[in-house]
């Protein structure tokens, strides 16, 4: 693979990489909820699910797919219900919350107008009571399974490999240069939005914007994970 073709890839990598997806919304919703040093295992996950799709893209997936349709719509279906499962998760539970900040990060006033509030007393204002700590292993397993059942990154990753080999050369190197690249821009992508995310929260003051923010998730997740069920079973 030369520089050429290599740089190509990225364009053509990252503009499917940037386009909003579960991933995205996932690390968002993690960024805002638990702060970067936890995040960053959420993004792990991902990135570990997109190299096991791309070594088993490299290694014939494309030709178990074409002779059994039918494995593809499985893994619409199961990707859509668990979206599904995320999104009455933030619906019920309400599952982002800023009580992962620090009194520096929020600045609240009091009823007579003075700041420095107690931290105790500003997180409960700001996070829900059914709020739970997630652990790094959960977070990891959550984002990795959102990743091995998301058919758009398994049948753009078949539709995209192709295009950039060189028939001429050996091609199990080329699709694990492509594969890796595509972990690398996924790793930075998902850790740019999450940290956005974390700066966003420290503007947020009010337990009604926390709300909406919970409820406007959980119908995004609703949204992805019931257009790939009825996909999945249109092509069943």
């Amino acid at each position: 693979m030369t520089f050429e073709i290599w740089i190509a890839f990225v364009f053509a990598a990252s503009a499917n990489i940037l386009a909003p997806g579960p991933a995205i919304v996932l690390a968002i919703r993690n960024g805002l909820s638990l702060g970067m040093g936890k995040t960053i295992y959420s993004t792990l996950g991902n990135v570990v699910a997109i190299g096991c799709v791309g070594l088993a893209v490299t290694f014939g997936l494309g030709t178990i797919i074409t002779a059994e349709p039918k494995i593809l719509s499985v893994l619409q279906i199961m990707g859509g219900s668990y979206l599904l499962w995320l999104a009455r998760q933030n619906w019920q539970r309400g599952m982002i919350s800023l009580d992962h900040l620090s009194v520096d990060d929020i600045d609240v006033a009091d009823d007579k107008g003075n700041t420095g509030a107690d931290t105790n007393s500003i997180a409960r204002s700001v996070a829900s009571p059914r709020q739970f700590q997630r652990s790094a292993p959960y977070l990891f397993r959550q984002s990795l399974l959102v990743g091995l059942t998301n058919p758009k990154m398994i049948i753009f990753l078949l539709a995209l490999f192709p295009l950039f080999l060189n028939t001429k050369a050996a091609t199990t190197p080329q699709l694990l240069v492509m594969t890796i690249t595509f972990m690398g821009l996924s790793f930075l992508t998902l850790s740019s939005f999450a940290f956005a995310a974390v700066k966003f929260a420290r503007l947020i003051r009010q337990q009604s914007v926390v709300e909406l923010i919970n409820k406007l998730i959980a119908i995004i997740f609703f949204g992805f994970g019931s257009s790939l069920i009825y996909f999945g079973q249109a092509t069943l």
